[in-house]
């Protein structure tokens, strides 16, 4: 999710196109199950470009490169990642954790999408 509004959308062509702006990605370790206490957010610049239906980039954490697809950085899942990766992240609050998992987002953001952009526009930037 993007979370400021200093990049734009544009067309080259008939693709659609984002410049780079703060993107807010979350992840867990991919060795663990998913829980409050393997969910955390990372924030990078990410550029998204039409490919097919779907809108894909790439971000950059620690030397590695991960694939971002629409909402916090795997249409509206948690990316998984290497340990290395995942304590490069914030951990995120069981009350926003539990907003999340209750917010009904398939594909993309749940009903959380306010108060999770909120908190990481506080906590992150």
């Amino acid at each position: 999710m993007y979370l400021t509004n200093e990049g734009h959308t544009y067309y080259r062509g008939i693709e659609q196109h984002h410049s780079r702006a703060s993107f807010l990605i979350l992840v867990q370790n991919k060795d663990l199950p998913l829980g409050p206490d393997n969910f955390r957010a990372i924030v990078r610049k990410v550029a998204l470009h039409q490919l097919g239906h779907w809108m894909m980039g790439f971000a950059r954490v620690k030397n590695n490169s991960i694939t971002i697809s629409g909402a916090y950085g795997s249409d509206g899942l948690p990316i998984s990642v290497t340990k290395e990766v995942f304590e490069m992240g914030t951990p995120i609050p069981k009350e926003l954790y539990d907003l999340w998992n209750d917010g009904g987002g398939w594909n993309s953001c749940g009903s959380e999408a306010t108060t999770m952009r909120k908190w990481a526009l506080e906590n992150l930037m």
